[in-house]
């Protein structure tokens, strides 16, 4: 996982109008977990944490400076608006470098454009899958190239390329994507299998 520096403010109180107050000013409420207190209740600049996350993604190590101290976080979850899909609330959980965490990561497709060249279609069944290593060697994302895949095929968790820094949790039977014809392409060639059998009788 990459680590990004954010810059964070202790705020002084809780409760849904000191929220709304916050993001008023274009702050983000935030916790910061600990096993002493419960956690550190923190407001982070929304500019900067939309920047980190849409370059980024939601796996990455943060290095949170509260007031010159810092502290190696991964973001544990990230509440957002349900209409205008902005970040309303986000908790951090403190991680030590090396320390063996379970993550969820992303699986990003990649030349998607070349099965469509040819008329397929990419069926998706799962974008996310469970990983297990040291919180520095977990990547943000993993990369699956279809390029030289065609109809008909079918991805399994197996069939991913990944670190053996790293272990997968995920049940490696798990179907990531299949290959299949698109619909126009189906129909074509049932039409066409209809006019043969009509030309047989």
């Amino acid at each position: 996982m990459k680590k990004i520096d954010l810059n964070a403010d202790i705020r002084g109180s809780s409760g849904k109008g000191e929220s709304r107050r916050l993001r008023k000013n274009n702050y983000v409420p935030a916790i910061l977990y600990n096993n002493v207190d419960g956690g550190t209740l923190l407001k982070v600049d929304a500019n900067e944490l939309n920047t980190i996350i849409s370059k980024n993604g939601e796996h990455v190590i943060v290095k949170l400076n509260v007031k010159g101290k810092e502290t190696p976080a991964v973001i544990r979850e990230i509440q957002r608006d349900p209409v205008f899909n902005s970040l309303i609330h986000i908790d951090f959980m403190p991680v030590l470098l090396h320390e063996i965490i379970h993550a969820e990561i992303p699986i990003m497709v990649l030349n998607g454009e070349a099965i469509e060249k040819n008329g397929w279609v990419i069926n998706r069944q799962i974008g996310m899958i469970e990983v297990e290593g040291e919180v520095e060697k977990i990547p943000s994302s993993i990369t699956l190239d279809v390029s030289k895949y065609k109809s008909g095929d079918v991805l399994k968790v197996a069939d991913l390329e990944i670190s053996k820094e790293i272990s997968i949790v995920s049940d490696y039977n798990d179907v990531i994507l299949s290959i299949i014809q698109s619909k126009q392409i189906l129909e074509s060639i049932q039409t066409e299998e209809k006019q043969l059998d009509t030309v047989e009788i």
